[in-house]
C-alpha cells in the first residue's frame, strides 16, 4: 500500500513538474511576469495552444504571426498561451481582454457570445478556410448525407462541432492537430475537419501529402483575427494593429511567409493543393511553373484572403 502510495505521489508530481515546465517555457518565451505588478496593467491577450501550429512553448506558425502583429506592443502585452477551451473561457470571463486567434464571427456561430457589438476585432491577418479531409484512397464527401455513419474527427471546442451535430456521423473530438491528423492516415476515422493552411503544415511536418477535400465544400470560412472585448482602451488597440497589418500586406516578404503556408494568392491556386505536397512542394511546382522565385511570386498581388475591413465573413 505504502508503494503504491509513492508511485501516485511521484507521478503526479512529474506531471505538475512537466506542466510547470512547459509554463515556464511559454512564460519566458512571451515575456509573461506573473509576479510583476506591472503584468496587471498590461494588456492580456490569450492564444488558443492547440498543437505545432500554435504551440504551448511558443513556437508554431501562429504564434510567429502573434509576435510580428505585436511587436511593437510586445512591453504592454501580457500574451498568455493555454488550451483552447481554457484560453477561450478565460476571454470570455475576462472583460478587457482579447482572445488570438479568432473572430467574432466564429465565437458567435458558436454559441459563445449573445452580442457580437460587445466585441471589437482586427482585420484579418488572412482568411482561413474549414474542410473535411478524406483518409487514403476514399473520395471526400461532397455533401452532409454522406456522413451518415461516418466516423469525424473534429478539433476540441471547435465550432464545427455544432456545425455537424445532426449530420449522423460520430464526432471524436481531438485536443491536438497532429493527433487529429494521424487518426486519419491510420484509418481510425473517416474523415476529419482541418482549416487551410493549417492541414497543410501539419502534413507537411509529418512528411505526408495532403489529403483529398473538396475545394467546393468549405464549412467556414472566417478571418483570423485577434478579438478583443470592447473597451475605449480596446478599441484604440485594435487600431494600432490595424494600421500594423496594413504595414504587413504591404510587405512582399511577409506575404510571401503565408504563401508558404499554402495561403494563396489566387483562387486557382487551391484546386492544385489536392495534387502536391503541400507548402514546400505547391510553392516549388508553382514556381518552376512560372520561372520566378517564391518572393517575386509571392509579391505579384496582395493575399486574396487578406480581407478589407467591412468586407462580410461568411461563418
Amino acid at each position: 500500500m505504502t508503494a503504491l502510495l509513492f508511485l501516485y505521489l511521484t507521478y503526479h508530481e512529474a506531471q505538475a513538474t512537466e506542466e510547470g515546465a512547459a509554463q515556464a517555457r511559454a512564460a519566458a518565451y512571451h515575456q509573461i511576469r506573473s509576479s510583476d505588478p506591472s503584468a496587471e496593467r498590461k494588456k492580456t491577450v490569450f492564444a488558443t495552444v492547440w498543437g505545432q501550429t500554435l504551440a504551448q512553448d511558443g513556437t508554431g506558425f501562429y504564434n510567429e504571426l502573434a509576435d510580428t502583429l505585436l511587436k511593437r506592443e510586445r512591453a504592454d502585452v501580457s500574451y498568455q498561451l493555454m488550451p483552447y477551451k481554457r484560453a477561450k473561457a478565460r476571454f470570455l470571463d475576462r472583460g478587457s481582454s482579447c482572445l488570438y486567434p479568432s473572430a467574432i464571427n466564429v465565437l458567435e456561430a458558436g454559441g459563445h457570445i449573445d452580442d457580437r457589438d460587445e466585441y471589437v476585432e482586427t482585420v484579418p491577418l488572412f482568411t482561413t478556410k474549414t474542410h473535411l479531409f478524406s483518409r487514403a484512397g476514399e473520395a471526400p464527401p461532397r455533401a452532409m448525407g454522406e456522413l451518415y455513419g461516418k466516423t469525424v474527427a473534429v478539433p476540441s471546442g471547435s465550432v464545427m462541432l455544432n456545425v455537424l451535430k445532426g449530420s449522423g456521423a460520430k464526432l471524436i473530438s481531438v485536443h491536438d492537430e497532429a493527433d487529429k491528423a494521424q487518426m486519419l492516415l491510420t484509418g481510425r476515422v473517416d474523415y476529419m475537419t482541418a482549416m487551410l493552411p493549417d492541414a497543410v503544415l501539419v502534413f507537411a511536418s509529418l512528411g505526408k501529402p495532403l489529403p483529398e477535400f473538396d475545394a467546393a465544400m468549405p464549412f467556414l470560412e472566417a478571418g483570423v483575427s485577434l478579438v478583443c472585448h470592447r473597451t475605449r482602451e480596446n478599441v484604440a488597440f485594435i487600431e494600432s494593429l490595424n494600421l500594423r497589418i496594413g504595414e504587413l500586406n504591404a510587405d512582399p516578404s511577409y506575404r510571401a511567409k503565408l504563401f508558404e503556408a499554402g495561403i494563396w494568392q489566387e483562387e486557382a491556386f487551391a484546386s492544385e493543393m489536392n495534387a502536391v505536397m503541400p507548402a514546400a512542394g505547391a510553392v516549388a511546382a508553382l514556381t518552376y511553373e512560372q520561372g520566378v522565385g517564391k518572393d517575386k511570386l509571392a509579391a505579384q498581388a496582395p493575399v486574396a484572403h487578406a480581407v478589407s475591413e467591412g468586407e462580410p465573413q461568411r461563418p
